[in-house]
């Protein structure tokens, strides 16, 4: 997802789509209450953008799944695609209903707090934002080898789905340096573990 705002209010929520063209879904995230309307504070930038991933709860997902069963329609295959599904749906209640959550990761805007995209992800909560407490800092191979190990035992304990990782370069001078190519940026890297569960 990828959220505006301006002056301290949420002004848009467009899907990720195609990478170029996505769902304008502002009225649906507006129901999700992890996603701020009003910010917090006052030293957020007048205008950013916040990217993440709107996600359905593993409880939530069973929920729903149990309740189509009896009702004998069509099981959800997974939670990601329940939220996809959930998220485009016309009807607002339906997604208020569905308990949705979010973890933004990725700040974007010309007048930033910092250089460091850590950095400003933790400033970024403090303004309301909900960024993951799994997210750390490391400066070696070692470290990112104990994060994955790390990681790949404990994310079955985490109340939502997920298949990996991704490390980036920490310095916004730096990505920028390293540029994109045409399908993603070259300041990171997405690390897959061997199964979802």
């Amino acid at each position: 997802i990828s959220l505006t705002y301006e002056n301290g209010l949420l002004v848009s929520a467009v899907t990720r789509g195609d990478g170029v063209k996505g769902d304008d879904v502002t009225d649906n995230v507006k129901t999700i209450r992890t996603i701020p309307l009003k910010l917090q504070g006052t030293d957020y930038p007048k205008n950013f953008e916040i990217r993440g991933e709107i996600l359905m709860p593993w409880k939530v997902f069973e929920r729903l799944n149990k309740e189509r069963e009896e009702a004998e329609e069509p099981l959800f295959a997974n939670p990601r695609n329940a939220a996809s599904g959930t998220l485009k749906s016309q009807k607002s209640s339906l997604v208020a209903s569905r308990q949705l959550d979010a973890y933004l990761y990725y700040l974007l805007g010309e007048e930033l707090p910092a250089d460091g995209h850590f950095e400003n992800l933790e400033i970024a909560r403090s303004w309301g934002f909900k960024i993951s407490e799994g997210m750390k800092k490391v400066k070696t191979l070692q470290q990112i080898y104990d994060f994955i190990n790390y990681w790949d035992t404990e994310r079955k304990k985490l109340p939502v789905a997920t298949d990996g990782i991704v490390l980036k370069v920490n310095s916004l001078r730096q990505q920028r340096a390293l540029g994109y190519t045409a399908k993603s940026p070259r300041w990171a890297i997405a690390y897959k573990f061997l199964s979802l569960i």
